[in-house]
């Protein structure tokens, strides 16, 4: 390889260089102002969560909770996009707190991250009729799968992989500042979430709900 050092005293290149510079700081800047103010969802799947009966008495103590919980980062934090995987249990419910939070606060964005096209193939179909209705009435559906840094390569696109469950998770703490975890301490998919947010040194808030407990809230921070 050969280097042209003569390019390192080119008024023009400098120039060049320097503009580049500038752009990708605005770029990383305007990325971090929509990142403080975006939430991610992480939780439990339904058997942790009292069944798949959406109105069970476990899973409406969480929509109360969520509720409650999705209007002080509203009110306090000024949040205003709400990220969620899309998969049963703790998604769900998210999705549709956010959904109904819209009402009272309109300029809030619902948006779903699905890990891959037609995750629902294996659900029930009612569980499908919902989980369609839910990507119908998001603001915005994100397929973690072809989007850029989060593709598993050893996968077709659309197609089932244990990976991109986990990009899915990844992709959304990479572009939230507050994570909402519906969390009991068990090894699960919502431990390696909140796994990979303590070691990305991004100073999320984790906003932790506990299931054991009628989901007593905690927040504490990672490190940055």
């Amino acid at each position: 390889m050969v280097i042209n050092f003569k390019k390192f005293s080119d008024p023009e290149w400098i120039k060049q260089q320097r503009e580049k510079r500038e752009e990708e700081r605005r770029i990383f800047e305007e990325s971090e102002k929509i990142r403080h103010k975006t939430v991610c969802f992480t939780g439990h799947r339904p058997q942790k969560l009292g069944g798949y009966d959406m109105k069970n008495p476990t899973m409406l103590k969480l929509k109360e909770k969520l509720l409650e919980v999705i209007e002080l980062l509203i009110l306090e934090n000024e949040s205003e996009r709400f990220i969620t995987g899309g998969a049963l249990g703790a998604d769900t419910a998210a999705f549709w707190c956010v959904y109904i939070m819209k009402e009272r606060y309109p300029h809030i964005k619902n948006i779903v991250a699905v890990p891959f096209e037609n995750q629902d193939k294996k659900w029930s179909t009612e569980q499908q009729a919902w989980y369609r209705k839910m990507l119908d009435k998001a603001d915005e559906v994100i397929k973690v799968d072809e989007t850029k840094n989060y593709k598993d390569n050893a996968v077709p696109i659309g197609e089932y992989s244990v990976e991109k469950l986990s990009r899915r998770n990844e992709f959304m703490v990479d572009h939230s500042k507050n994570i909402v975890a519906i969390y009991d301490g068990s090894k699960s998919g919502t431990s390696n979430c909140l796994y990979y947010a303590r070691n990305r040194y991004l100073g999320h808030a984790i906003w932790r709900l506990y299931p054991q407990y009628d989901f007593e809230l905690e927040v504490y921070y990672t490190p940055s």
